[in-house]
């Protein structure tokens, strides 16, 4: 079967704007659409420029906007999305593009390492033992794992509505990586992760619009996240 790939285009060297342009693919069984992606690039146009690595969605790499919604390329099925004999890959939203469907992600791992994603311990602090059960609720501790599983595709960014009005917004993914910190018993710095997530552009500004939650492709609950670090934050604050 022979459908439409509508990619959009844009050469920082010749283009003053992006642009569209359709190639007509054969539509395997099975194929993903990072394998439309490699044989539009074979067949048609050996300059289009998309990131890839794993092809197994677990390094995130190869997100992009698949009909207007983020999603992993090399996890997408086409046969899942094409409407109408055709598909829509555009780079994703909120960061700048560098190249047909790479984006500048730059500020957003700039975003992760403001976050201080390692564990704080005092020296003076010696290892106890314990379990993670004796710290968190199996909820805390559930989102704790998920959190885990985050592999930073930035698709939850890309399609964060609260991003379009606030851009300082910190957004999901960083969220998740805030929780995975502050949650971790064996972490403190506890004072200081709260005065990054309790800022003007921190999680009090999600409006819970969820979105992030329909595109995580790991189903990390950014929301959830979200929630229970509002609510340490209040407790905190109740003390």
């Amino acid at each position: 079967m022979e459908i439409q790939a509508h990619i959009y285009r844009y050469h920082p060297e010749k283009d003053e704007q992006g642009q569209v342009k359709s190639y007509s693919v054969k539509m395997e069984p099975g194929m993903s659409v990072l394998e439309l992606l490699h044989q539009v690039h074979a067949k048609h146009d050996g300059t289009l420029a998309y990131r890839y690595s794993c092809r197994g969605a677990i390094c995130g790499t190869c997100a992009v906007k698949i009909n207007d919604v983020a999603g992993l390329a090399c996890k997408t099925q086409v046969a899942d999305v094409v409407v109408d004999g055709a598909i829509k890959l555009e780079p994703l939203t909120h960061l700048g593009v560098v190249k047909d469907l790479v984006v500048d992600q730059r500020p957003f791992w700039d975003a992760v390492k403001a976050t201080m994603p390692w564990l704080n311990r005092e020296k003076d602090i010696a290892d106890e033992k314990m379990t993670y059960e004796d710290k968190l609720n199996k909820h805390q501790l559930d989102q704790l794992s998920r959190s885990s599983d985050c592999i930073k595709c930035a698709s939850c960014y890309s399609d964060c509505p609260k991003v379009d009005e606030m851009p300082e917004f910190i957004g999901p993914a960083i969220s998740v990586q805030v929780y995975k910190q502050m949650f971790d018993p064996r972490d403190t710095a506890l004072n200081t992760r709260i005065e990054y997530a309790n800022a003007e552009c921190g999680v009090f500004a999600c409006d819970k619009h969820a979105t992030c939650v329909k595109v995580c492709p790991k189903d990390c609950r950014p929301l959830r996240a979200i929630t229970f670090i509002q609510n340490k934050i209040k407790e905190q604050q109740a003390v």
